[in-house]
């Protein structure tokens, strides 16, 4: 899920497109015209692209009613995107491609096996499997093998947020960088349980993951509290004042992590 020019946009299983308007209180069914999985969506320079499985990509310039399929010779699985700079950088567990025209057509850059990438402070920075961190400037190469301190871990969500630099992963992990990517430090988790992802907003870091929300006390993502259990989130994204978690078959708002309102789902 993510947000952009006042709509949230969440995409899922067997192209599945739904999209809000008001906040994440009501939700309308998107266009996406595939069946692939979706993975993950991103919003840039008024379009909304998304990526998935066998090299699926689309982008929207209609705040996700319709979309297009953009033209790449990829194949492989993609389950992050990015936007930064007129560029969207997407990853996965092949290559990482570019495009500079909004998601139409795509590049091959490198081979990389990453899970998700962000942007901020004019650099792109990956995250995957153990401890994985790539950075970039404009998510052409080089992209840059980082030390995170991670080794062994699953990095699965990553975020920009105050000049920061957050990931998320296996076993409540969470890493913070304050220098564009180059060095990281741990912070301490207050969870044991697996973390998928991770937005920033309303002065808090806020990560969301298997039976668990967590968030910042401030917005230096230095110390984290669980704010609520039972909820298994796989993304979560801050837009207008609010937090929107997406999970199998749910959707979820809430302001602060503590409390979470049902809009979507069973």
């Amino acid at each position: 899920i993510t947000f952009g020019n006042n709509t949230f946009v969440a995409v899922g299983k067997n192209g599945t497109v739904l999209t809000s308007s008001d906040n994440g209180a009501t939700w309308d069914n998107g266009t996406s015209g595939t069946t692939k999985q979706l993975n993950e969506i991103a919003y840039g320079d008024s379009t909304f692209v998304a990526v998935g499985d066998d090299g699926t990509n689309l982008y929207s310039s209609d705040n996700g009613a319709t979309w297009s399929s953009g033209t790449t010779t990829e194949k492989s699985d993609y389950d992050g995107v990015a936007n930064g700079d007129n560029v969207f950088a997407a990853v996965g567990t092949g290559n990482i491609i570019r495009s500079t025209d909004n998601g139409s057509t795509w590049s091959t850059i490198t081979a990389m096996l990453v899970k998700d990438v962000t942007f901020g402070n004019s650099t792109f920075i990956a995250c995957g499997a153990d401890g994985a961190i790539k950075t970039s400037d404009d998510g052409d190469n080089p992209w840059l093998s980082r030390t995170s301190g991670a080794s062994g871990i699953t990095l699965h969500g990553i975020t920009f947020g105050n000049n920061l630099f957050l990931s998320v992963g296996s076993s409540g992990k969470l890493i913070k960088s304050s220098d564009n990517g180059t060095s990281w430090g741990n912070v301490p988790s207050t969870v044991s349980t697996t973390l998928y992802s991770i937005a920033y907003g309303n002065d808090i870091f806020l990560a969301v993951g298997t039976n668990t929300v967590i968030a910042s006390t401030d917005n230096t993502g230095s110390t984290f509290g669980i704010k609520a259990t039972g909820y298994t989130f796989e993304d979560v994204t801050f837009g207008n004042g609010v937090f929107v978690a997406v999970g199998y078959k749910i959707i979820y708002t809430s302001t602060d992590g503590v409390t979470w309102t049902q809009v979507y789902g069973e």
